[in-house]
Formats: C-alpha cells, sequence, structure tokens
C-alpha cells in the first residue's frame, strides 16, 4: 500500500473568506427527462429543466453521447493569477460516450449555464476525462437523464475573489412554494483547503440533514487518496461523484463519496475517498437530498 501523501493545501491568489461553505435548502424537485439530440448540451439540459420549475440543482448524464464533444482537462497555472487551470480545448469530431458524467445547473449573467465533468471511451478502449464545454458539445443521440434540484434557488456564477475564478454560488431567487414537499434538497459551494467529505458532512449539520444521499455534483481537490491505497499525486483534477452519501452513527455524520476524477493528462481514476485526506483545490459543488434512516442509498 502507497505511503500517505502529506497533508495538502495550495495557495489561493486572493484572501480567503471567512465562511468556507455557502449552502442553501428547499422544497427538493426531481425531474427524469430525455436529451434532445442534435441540441448544445447547454440547451438540451436547460429547457427541460426550466419547464419543470428547476432554477438549480445537479443532472446525473450517463450514456450520453456527445458529437461532436468538445471539452477540456485541468492543468497547470502558467498565468500567475490562479492556482490551477485549464488545458487548451481539445475535440473529438467523431463523438464519444461519456460512461459518467455530472453537471450542475444554474445561472451566468442572467441566462442558464452547466459545469459538467465527464468520463468517455476512447475509440482505443482507454477512458479519458475532463470538463465538457457545454455550449459546443452537441447531443449525439437521445438519452434519459435524471435531476435533482430547486424551484427557489439556484447556483449563480460570480467572481470569486479567493481564487480568480468565476464560480458558482448559491442564492435564493424563483416563486416561494406554495406546497409541502415529499424531500428536501440543499445546494452548496465548498471552498478550498478543506477535507471534502468533512466538508460534505458541515453541509449536512447546517441543513438539518441528519442522512442524505450525495446527488451531486462536480468539483476539484487536490490530488486524491483512496480507501482502496491507490492515490493521484499531482494536484489538479476534476471530479465528479458516482455514488455518495452521508448518514448518523455513533461517531455522529459521517460521509462516504466514490467517485471518478481526470488528472492534467485526461487519466481517469476511480474508488472511495479516504476522509480527512481530500482537500478541496479550487471548488466542490453539492447538491444534497435528505432522506429518512432506511432509505435504500445508504449503504
Amino acid at each position: 500500500m502507497n505511503a500517505p501523501l502529506p497533508l495538502r493545501s495550495v495557495r489561493q491568489p486572493g484572501t480567503p473568506s471567512v465562511c468556507r461553505l455557502d449552502t442553501l435548502a428547499g422544497p427538493g424537485r426531481y425531474l427524469e427527462f430525455r436529451l434532445e439530440p442534435g441540441k448544445s448540451l447547454l440547451q438540451a439540459l436547460s429547457d427541460p429543466l426550466l419547464e419543470a420549475g428547476i432554477i438549480g440543482g445537479t443532472v446525473k448524464l450517463d450514456g450520453m453521447l456527445l458529437s461532436p464533444h468538445h471539452f477540456v482537462m485541468p492543468a497547470q497555472a502558467t498565468d500567475g493569477e490562479h492556482a490551477a487551470y485549464y488545458s487548451e480545448q481539445f475535440s473529438i469530431e467523431t463523438g464519444a460516450r461519456c460512461e459518467i458524467a455530472r453537471a450542475t445547473f444554474g445561472r451566468r449573467d442572467g441566462v442558464p449555464f452547466v459545469h459538467c465533468h465527464a468520463v468517455w471511451r476512447l475509440s482505443d478502449g482507454s477512458l479519458q476525462g475532463g470538463h465538457i464545454l457545454n455550449d459546443q458539445a452537441i447531443v449525439g443521440e437521445a438519452t434519459i437523464a435524471q435531476a435533482w434540484g430547486l424551484g427557489n434557488a439556484t447556483m449563480q456564477a460570480e467572481f470569486d475573489e479567493e481564487t480568480r475564478f468565476t464560480l458558482f454560488r448559491p442564492i435564493s431567487d424563483g416563486e416561494q412554494p406554495t406546497q409541502a414537499a415529499s424531500t428536501r434538497i440543499a445546494i452548496a459551494r465548498l471552498k478550498p483547503n478543506q477535507d471534502l467529505l468533512q466538508g460534505i458532512e458541515e453541509a449536512c449539520r447546517e441543513n438539518g440533514f441528519s442522512n442524505a444521499i450525495v446527488r451531486g455534483s462536480v468539483g476539484s481537490i487536490i490530488g486524491a487518496e483512496f480507501e482502496e491505497g491507490h492515490q493521484v499525486t499531482n494536484m489538479e483534477t476534476e471530479i465528479m461523484v458516482q455514488h455518495g452519501f452521508v448518514k448518523s452513527g455513533a461517531d455522529g455524520l459521517r460521509a462516504q463519496l466514490d467517485i471518478a476524477l481526470a488528472d492534467r493528462y485526461g487519466t481517469v481514476s476511480s474508488g472511495r475517498l479516504k476522509r480527512g485526506h481530500n482537500p478541496v483545490l479550487i471548488c466542490f459543488e453539492l447538491v444534497l437530498e435528505e432522506v429518512d434512516a432506511g432509505h435504500p442509498e445508504l449503504r
């Protein structure tokens, strides 16, 4: 087994804010819908979500075909203004099928915006991952997607002084619900240099969730350490949640998170993150669904 990585942190270019977690909760909404081929990923997501009254949340897009597929990968920063950055743009004109894909849905400059990470298989059978350019990548065939979100709060893209990136932040918006929902949803942004699992646990505490399913979403961590013993040692990553939950026990709230990530070479790693060993790099966009203790996904 590999020796543990040293405790990791990255100096951001701006002054850290005192609050390390932004979060809001409200009556949850769920939608299963079809991605329409020929549309950009942005349009294929935003049209049905807004029609269903979901203005902010997360979308699961496993099996999605993008043709053409346009993306970037995480990269070392060279501008002296950021702790990490993006690579040049890459394209697969013949298309690629995303085996795992997760997206945060929100708004930027007053219009819908999507932040999507995915893992896809190349023609030689290998896996590659990265950040999809959602306004350029085109949906290649009809695909069923699932969304969890809110009708009275969204993720709004705003300039973040600490990281010098434009990042999603939860804000209240939309009409207040007039009827009780069957579930509550929380949206959140975790800020740099805090352990991802412990930050998710804190989001549950702030919203009064005793048990929750991690429905989304995407972000970055500083390398990675997995419970299975393997590691990612280069700093820049793009990650997405495959399955995760938080439940109450004798030790209080404990999160469990199975993720996939792409490093700066596009190499894909996956596994269960080791609690206390995986700090956030730039941010992590989180969507939690409150559930009862007997929910079948709490395993």
